[in-house]
């Protein structure tokens, strides 16, 4: 079981918790989180690209000019591929590109990930807190006090907080999500995960309602 420091907003320790193993300490999967990332990426593509056929170019369909005795190679009508302006020879149409990844894939590669950032030291606990008002120089503090300098932070929260979401909004890398609604690609892309004390319990409570 990983046991890890627990500290205060202001940076100071306030004692320690056991990162649960089944979650925080698998062997990782490699081929797990490369499927989810990979769908979660194809996923968010739209699929909306398009070009035009030679059938479906707005030109003449007349013959350019006459087939024999101009030295020429021949040529049909504007609307050929080998036309500047013409149709498009197998160019992307619009389609899908969504990727089904079934729920126990889904989960491993959530463990794996959460185990990555336990195997890497990448983990910070720190005890639940909020603000009285919306200010981003309060998160920057917060941050500052726990040895957060630079790089891609994932701070995940057992629930929504509007104070915290907003005063982090304008903080590069700083990504502010309520922990049962983190991805394995979000989890991977960051250097460091910060973790409300109550958050640990949401992440163990979300793969028990996942089992």
């Amino acid at each position: 079981m990983k046991t890890v420091t627990v500290y205060n907003k202001d940076g100071s320790e306030a004692g320690t918790i056991d990162l649960p193993q089944d979650i925080f300490g698998i062997e990782p999967s490699a081929t797990a989180i490369y499927q989810v990332i990979k769908a979660h990426l194809a996923n968010r593509r739209q699929g909306t690209a398009s070009t035009k056929t030679r059938s479906e170019v707005n030109l003449s369909k007349q013959k350019l000019f006459r087939q024999k005795g101009t030295g020429r190679a021949r040529a049909g009508s504007a609307n050929s591929p080998v036309w500047v302006g013409g149709g498009v020879a197998f160019g992307p149409k619009p389609r899908s590109y969504n990727q089904k990844i079934n729920r126990k894939l889904k989960k491993l590669a959530m463990k794996s990930a959460y185990s990555i950032k336990a195997q890497e030291d990448n983990i910070k606990v720190v005890e639940d807190f909020s603000f009285d008002e919306i200010k981003t120089r309060n998160i920057a503090e917060v941050l500052k006090a726990l040895g957060i300098k630079g790089g891609k932070t994932i701070f995940l929260l057992s629930a929504n907080d509007e104070i915290l979401q907003k005063s982090s909004q304008n903080i590069p890398g700083l990504n502010l999500k309520v922990a049962e609604n983190a991805n394995t690609y979000e989890l991977m892309n960051s250097d460091v995960l910060l973790l409300a004390r109550t958050a640990v319990d949401k992440v163990k409570e979300y793969f028990d309602n996942e089992s």
